[in-house]
């Protein structure tokens, strides 16, 4: 807190203190956000439609961006671990607060993508805007920003 006094009057500047308290509130809405988007990634997967054991889409996790996704490569099995439901806090890159969603499995951006004929499910960014849209206002509602 800063005080600053002009002619007639004196202010107590919180600035850097208000600054604080709406970068504490993003993080934890950011961490909530993530966990929409995990679980609007997997709605996107159902038998028939990327999925044949389960494995891609108990492998869709929120993550820190420096997460190693080559160690989410496990065996498909539908005994595979769930490696998602966590709350990851997001964290300062530069003058951006990041959180991650996605999958390390060696086929999950070709399940998502495509290739050659098959145009992909795009469970990422389908999951990205159905939070988007349907979850981020109430999300931010609840943490009173």
């Amino acid at each position: 807190m800063t005080k600053v006094k002009g002619k007639g009057f004196e202010m107590n500047w919180k600035g850097d203190q208000v600054v604080e308290e709406v970068e504490d509130k993003a993080i934890l809405i950011l961490a909530d956000f993530g966990l929409a988007v995990e679980g609007k990634a997997k709605q996107e997967l159902k038998p028939g439609h990327g999925v044949k054991t389960g494995t891609l889409r108990r492998s869709i996790h929120t993550a820190n961006p420096e997460y190693n996704w080559a160690g989410d490569n496990i065996v498909p099995s539908k005994s595979a671990p769930n490696l998602g439901g966590k709350l990851v806090t997001a964290v300062r890159k530069g003058k951006q607060l990041v959180v991650a969603v996605g999958s390390g499995l060696i086929y999950a951006m070709t399940v998502h993508q495509g290739y050659g004929s098959f145009d992909g499910y795009h469970y990422l960014t389908n999951g990205l805007e159905k939070a988007r849209s349907q979850q981020l206002n109430s999300i931010i509602q609840r943490h009173k920003v």
